[in-house]
């Protein structure tokens, strides 16, 4: 590893894009056989700009510094004098995310940089940008799948902070009952998953299993009510929500961001811990509850974003449960649209 060359991966987004651009992080840097530091300084997650990251994950890898080494050996060279600032803050002179990544991050298929400092950020795992470069003590990885790399990286690099990895095993002890479980994620605030296909789902699982547990995962509060009057045996943590239809992460009325990215974390390792999945992987976070999952591939159940609406017909469905009275009215209204599905017959 050469002492004075570092790879900084800044975070951006939300809890599963952030993880999947550190694990793409921790496969360039030990390929290049650069030092990594990860910088989670950005208000997403840290309330008073420490690195969160080092709260969430203990990462023999990533350089525990809260301060980027002070170089102007930098690529891009637009991060020259500005390594301190967020991937976020740097967004707005592009005119798309296309035009923003060229000019933000390294190019991922180049491992041969002369500068000092290099910077990168991912929304998504990319490693088929580093494929050409598994040789020698990689070449393991040649034959894998996307998939298989990533996990392997996430098992075995980026594991949890002790505290909270006993927040997981307790409550999956306290709850989980020795049931069968299945585990549902649904992102339905600024992130419509497949609501209808996945409680299609759900339902055709219940009939062969009525007693089974089930742990919802969820960033909308009345998505959570809605699984609490309709199912039986709901398990869900306790955390903060925001207003329907906003995000969570980035979320300037959230109180404590930190431990609200704690919480998302419990919930996602929760998730991983299920004998059965659904899941929408359209969304990062439940692609990153995928690559965690012990469970087999047959009881993993991905279900593809947009089901049988259109996407302005679900755009103007979710306007009026906003205007006219929030899931249940908005529901009903959903059920005229498709009358051929009955949500909760089971």
């Amino acid at each position: 590893m050469s002492e004075g060359k570092y790879l900084v991966v800044k975070g951006i987004a939300g809890l599963g894009n952030r993880i999947l651009s550190a694990l793409t992080g921790i496969l360039y840097a030990r390929l290049s056989g650069r030092r990594l530091i990860i910088d989670w300084r950005d208000p997403t997650f840290s309330m008073d700009g420490s690195n969160a990251f080092h709260d969430l994950f203990l990462c023999s890898m990533s350089y525990p510094v809260d301060d980027i080494p002070v170089t102007d050996s930098v690529n891009p060279a637009i991060w020259r004098g500005n390594l301190n600032r967020s991937a976020t803050s740097m967004r707005k002179p592009y005119r798309n995310n296309r035009e923003f990544l060229n000019n933000t991050s390294i190019d991922l298929t180049r491992l041969d940089y002369n500068e000092d400092l290099l910077v990168m950020w991912a929304y998504h795992g990319e490693v088929e940008l580093l494929r050409d470069h598994f040789k020698g003590i990689f070449e393991e990885y040649r034959h894998q799948s996307k998939e298989q790399i990533l996990r392997l990286i996430l098992l075995e690099h980026l594991p949890l902070r002790h505290l909270i990895q006993a927040k997981v095993n307790e409550f999956k002890l306290n709850n989980f009952n020795g049931k069968t479980t299945v585990g549902v994620h649904i992102r339905y605030s600024d992130h419509r998953a497949s609501l209808f296909a996945i409680i299609d789902k759900l339902n055709t699982l219940l009939r062969v299993e009525p007693d089974a547990l089930i742990f919802l995962a969820t960033d909308n509060i009345q998505i959570k009510k809605m699984f609490e009057e309709n199912y039986r045996s709901i398990i869900t943590t306790d955390h903060w929500y925001p207003k329907p239809g906003a995000r969570i992460h980035d979320n300037r009325a959230c109180p404590d961001r930190l431990e609200s990215g704690i919480e998302a974390l419990v919930d996602l390792y929760l998730l991983a811990e299920c004998d059965r999945l659904i899941i929408d992987t359209s969304s990062t976070f439940s692609y990153v509850a995928k690559l965690l999952t012990n469970a087999q591939k047959s009881n993993v159940f991905d279900i593809a974003r947009g089901g049988k609406l259109t996407p302005r017909i679900r755009r103007l469905s979710w306007q009026l449960m906003l205007k006219l009275g929030g899931y249940s009215l908005g529901l009903n209204i959903l059920s005229k649209i498709e009358k051929t599905k009955k949500l909760f017959n089971r």
